[in-house]
């Protein structure tokens, strides 16, 4: 390992710690100095170079001198000396709280199956697909389905429909949706899949 490498380590591990000091989360640094989350993750696990300027806006969060951050051995500061931004930022966190990150990708790979599987051929929500997927996923959003079914590569291949059920969203395969972007709103519950999960208490 070239000493250049040696240091990105390094001081990604001062991001992380100073990130879980305060409890802030990669996007939250991302949105305090302009940058993506991506970046910052890339930050913490010392596979990017730095510029002098962003060592500057990351040490600046945190109020300490950028040549100061960088050192292990110098005192985190105390949160009410942060800018009244970064407080903001921190008490912001405390009330959503940290959401997991899914390592294993298990969400998304069971979106994957459930499509595969056909289970998009006919109109359905991001509720009830949650329903036939892993046990292990119980406690996770129906939300976080539907975040995947917006963004590439899913986007793609699957269209959201004007009408709801209520407040939840309907999702078809864009090869199967023109019958279902046609029909009246009766026509298309009844062609919908279905079983007898009651989404109502879903978000």
């Amino acid at each position: 390992m070239t000493g250049e490498e040696t240091y990105r380590k390094e001081y990604g591990r001062q991001v992380a710690k100073y990130l879980a000091a305060f409890g802030l989360t990669e996007e939250d640094l991302g949105k305090l100095i302009n940058s993506s989350s991506d970046n910052i993750r890339d930050i913490v696990n010392g596979s990017v170079g730095l510029s002098l300027g962003k060592m500057i806006k990351i040490a600046n969060v945190f109020s300490v001198h950028y040549y100061n951050f960088a050192d292990p051995a110098y005192p985190l500061p105390e949160e009410r000396h942060l800018s009244p931004t970064t407080r903001k930022k921190i008490e912001k966190r405390k009330a959503i709280g940290i959401m997991v990150r899914d390592t294993s990708n298990l969400l998304a790979n069971e979106l994957d199956r459930l499509i595969s599987e056909g289970y998009l051929d006919k109109p359905t929500t991001a509720a009830m697909l949650h329903t036939y997927m892993d046990a292990r996923l119980e406690k996770r959003s129906p939300a976080e389905i539907t975040n995947l079914l917006n963004k590439s590569p899913r986007n793609a291949a699957v269209v959201k429909l004007p009408s709801k059920i209520g407040r939840h969203n309907l999702y078809v395969l864009k090869e199967f949706a023109d019958p279902y972007l046609q029909n009246s709103q009766t026509a298309l519950f009844d062609g919908m899949a279905t079983d007898n999960t009651d989404i109502s208490s879903k978000p």
